[in-house]
């Protein structure tokens, strides 16, 4: 309740309306408690505040009482002018099917309609409006923040399942994003519950490439990145966690893209060289490998492989997934008489070996290889063998190279 006592406005709270009672009472042990100060001397009563002072006073009346002259200020019109143009704000906009108020202040300052009056811009919000027509706030397109070292931040999200499966079972893939750098490492597993493991071998090898230690991981809330085992190995090992929240992927958008990048490859790829789809996984890991030596808006003038190594790549191995390609046989597995050429089909380089990943339809054996002669624009016809073959990922492969050593001590051997 406003008061206006001798010229000054005050403020009293805690009040009680009671309409039958003639003269208003002030309670001074409530005044005490609430932190005025009282002094009753020579028959005055001053009220006194501890920061602005004396705030009121008065002489004692015949009957021992303090009475303060007190005038209630009158209601100012403007209230009721502004409460009743709400009301014919709130009741054109009804009249309207609940149309936002910017379309009504266009139909009237137009003059678009007629029998429209000037409405005032509504003060509260329309309940009915935001059950019917609320939406998601919008999500930034750019990061506010990036990381300026290796392994400060990497982002990892799952893609999958992915049908139909492959060869060896595989049906989800995972993805490790540096922030830094955006290297991209990818694994396959067979099941979600095995993205842990597959995340102990990520940081083993890439916090031993850097010599630095991980500093914060961004991923979704699935399960496989919320389990207990998961949290208690970040927090033994002092990994910050970064977790989007529900139904909001966006947050994770540097691994969402990266995967969805990866995706638009792999079936571009297949459709290229009729690569059947069980081969997926093949294909994924050449994309990732192409990914990496390619530029990206997030780092300037630099591959994701160079700011990550420090090392310039070169591409000069680079073939035509898919394409044929004649793999030299050495003299240890062929007769004088037999070909000294394989016809096989290139599925990427080997991360082990200085050499080609090429695939045997007709052994169904991966063979690894650096004499290998090429011929990128031709196609295997796939409709001649049976593709469901048993090879299992980077699992029964022939190194070329270390038979061809092999084949050279036993031929010093021989002399």
């Amino acid at each position: 309740m406003k008061l206006n006592i001798a010229g000054v406005m005050q403020k009293i709270d805690g009040v009680y309306y009671i309409p039958e009672l003639k003269n208003n009472l002030l309670s001074m042990g409530q005044l005490q408690e609430r932190g005025l100060a009282i002094l009753i001397q020579n028959n005055t009563c001053k009220l006194f505040h501890p920061t602005r002072g004396l705030i009121m006073d008065t002489t004692m009346t015949f009957n021992r009482m303090f009475a303060i002259a007190a005038v209630m200020p009158s209601k100012e019109p403007v209230v009721f002018f502004q409460t009743s143009e709400e009301e014919k704000t709130q009741l054109w906009h009804n009249r309207f099917a609940h149309l936002n108020f910017k379309g009504l202040r266009t139909l009237h300052s137009n003059k678009m309609v007629e029998g429209l009056p000037l409405l005032a811009a509504p003060l509260k919000v329309c309940n009915d409006c935001l059950a019917g027509k609320q939406h998601r706030n919008n999500i930034p397109k750019k990061s506010y923040w990036r990381a300026t070292c290796k392994l400060q931040l990497v982002h990892s999200d799952i893609c999958g399942p992915v049908t139909p499966e492959s060869n060896s079972g595989k049906r989800y893939l995972i993805t490790f994003i540096d922030d830094f750098s955006r290297k991209c490492w990818v694994y396959f597993i067979s099941a979600k519950s095995e993205a842990f493991t597959m995340f102990k071998k990520f940081k083993s090898l890439a916090e031993k490439e850097v010599g630095s230690l991980m500093g914060c991981l961004r991923t979704d809330r699935g399960g496989e990145f919320t389990s207990k085992d998961f949290n208690e190995y970040c927090l033994l090992n002092g990994i910050k966690r970064q977790l989007t929240a529900a139904y909001t992927p966006q947050q994770n958008g540097v691994a969402e893209r990266k995967n969805r990048t990866i995706m638009n490859l792999v079936r571009s790829m297949l459709s290229e060289k009729y690569i059947p789809r069980e081969f997926w996984p093949e294909v994924v890991n050449w994309c990732v490998h192409v990914l990496n030596r390619s530029p990206t808006l997030a780092v300037k003038d630099l591959t994701p492989e160079e700011a990550w190594s420090c090392v310039k790549p070169s591409v000069e191995y680079f073939r035509v997934f898919g394409c044929i390609g004649h793999v030299h046989i050495p003299n240890v597995k062929r007769t004088k008489l037999d070909s000294r050429s394989s016809k096989c089909v290139l599925f990427g380089v080997s991360e082990k070996t200085k050499g080609y990943r090429m695939y045997n339809p007709i052994t169904k054996k991966i063979v690894i290889s650096r004499d290998v002669i090429f011929e990128e624009n031709k196609v295997w016809d796939w409709t001649e063998d049976d593709i469901n073959v048993l090879l299992k990922w980077r699992d029964d492969e022939i190194d070329v190279a270390e038979i061809e050593e092999q084949d050279q001590v036993q031929f010093e051997e021989q002399e």
